[in-house]
């Protein structure tokens, strides 16, 4: 099984280690994660922030710069922001990305640097630079994205999500004028934004809201982690006219018009189609009333798999997700296969974001929700909600809302 960068020391020779030679060490860590190292950086502070910048600037010659832009993000000091906002607009979408998140987590200290970078001719670095603004939830943000809508035609579709990413709706009125001498591939987005304005919004996944898994690369999506809305409009836009277009006129491969307009998102409140039962996530991964017992019993199952295979806690169960993933590329395997990786990672995902990182209490937890199971469907119709006043959601609502839809 693979560690993290130099897997064999413990946290304890980490912080040992020289605040310059933890951060000489991110860039040359890639693909995997040098999370003991990121942890460490991000416990000393402000003390972390020199050598950090003078990595990522080097790194854009040698190395990987996505490990130091992270961990910049996450201290989100404003001396910071001159050096990540070199990495808006990069082929690499992945840095592009993570460089727009790191100024939407500075925040205000940023607006400077992003308000004239909305105003410049490069549509990459603008395109990032509204991604970074819609995580900035002030009224200076607001109004910039606002006055782009007037100015800035070509990524109206990324502005419009932007403000969906505010939630106020005072921006539908900007949006619907806009709508009326958009082009005609861009209408679609604009009215999807307005319609994600008007009703409820979903709820943020969890995971998103944790670094170590929301820059974690993942085997299967050729060593990239996960995109978001910012990604798949930073891809689309990146891949021309033609996809644009297509994009415009319905759903294209991968769901990616699903993923910028959140159509996705809504589909979560229809009912089984099965048992008309409500969908809802006691564990982590969407169940329904005829599906619960079985996918907590699963999950568990996997987590007895690690723990039986002296696999203790939830990174080490990741990185044999990852090696798994890696052994079916190379040689092969079934459905199930993946299938059963799939919801392992979900699993401690999940157990991540309940601040839940040794298998053997996860297991206790999953136990605990399978045995509340029966009780709470007995003598309850399909279409009944989950009350908010049941046992089981309250031992676990207050760290993990995302659960209970």
């Amino acid at each position: 099984m693979r560690g993290e960068t130099n897997g064999r020391e413990s946290a304890q020779e980490v912080s040992r280690l020289g605040t310059a030679a933890l951060a000489a060490r991110l860039p040359g860590a890639s693909p995997w994660m040098p999370r003991r190292e990121m942890e460490e950086l991000l416990g000393r502070g402000p003390a972390a922030l020199v050598p950090l910048i003078d990595v990522a600037r080097n790194a854009q010659a040698h190395g990987d710069p996505l490990w130091p832009i992270v961990v910049l993000g996450e201290l989100g000091h404003a001396d910071a922001v001159p050096t990540v906002g070199l990495f808006l607009g990069r082929a690499d979408g992945g840095v592009n990305v993570a460089a727009a998140e790191a100024l939407g987590k500075i925040g205000t200290p940023a607006l400077p640097y992003l308000v004239a970078t909305v105003a410049s001719q490069d549509r990459g670095r603008r395109l990032a630079a509204y991604g970074a603004l819609a995580m900035i939830p002030t009224d200076e943000a607001h109004r910039c994205l606002r006055d782009a809508l007037a100015r800035d035609r070509a990524l109206l579709d990324v502005i419009a999500r932007a403000l969906v990413q505010h939630g106020r709706p005072e921006a539908v009125a900007a949006l619907a004028a806009s709508a009326v001498h958009a082009p005609k591939r861009m209408r679609r987005e604009l009215e999807a934004a307005i319609a994600a304005l008007v009703h409820p919004a979903a709820p943020p996944d969890p995971a998103e809201r944790d670094w170590r898994l929301r820059y974690r690369r993942l085997p299967a999506l050729g060593w990239n982690f996960p995109l978001t809305w910012l990604g798949v409009a930073a891809l689309i836009h990146r891949c021309g006219p033609r996809a644009r277009a297509r994009a415009s006129r319905g759903p294209v491969p991968l769901r990616l018009f699903d993923a910028v307009t959140d159509i996705a998102a809504r589909r979560e409140g229809r009912p089984c189609r099965r048992c008309g039962g409500v969908f809802w996530r006691p564990a982590g991964l969407r169940v329904c009333r005829h599906t619960a017992e079985a996918m907590v019993e699963l999950q568990a199952a996997r987590l007895d798999h690690w723990l039986a295979a002296g696999v203790t806690d939830v990174w080490a169960a990741l990185d044999d997700c990852d090696v798994a993933e890696m052994r079916i590329a190379r040689r092969g395997g079934s459905a199930l296969q993946r299938d059963l990786i799939a919801v392992g990672r979900a699993t401690l995902f999940w157990l991540v974001t309940i601040r839940c990182e040794e298998l053997h209490i996860g297991l206790q937890r999953l136990r605990q929700i399978g045995n509340s199971l029966p009780d709470l469907y007995r003598n309850r119709p399909a279409s009944h909600r989950i009350a908010y006043g049941n046992p089981l959601t309250l031992r676990f609502a207050h760290v993990n809302p995302h659960n209970f839809s």
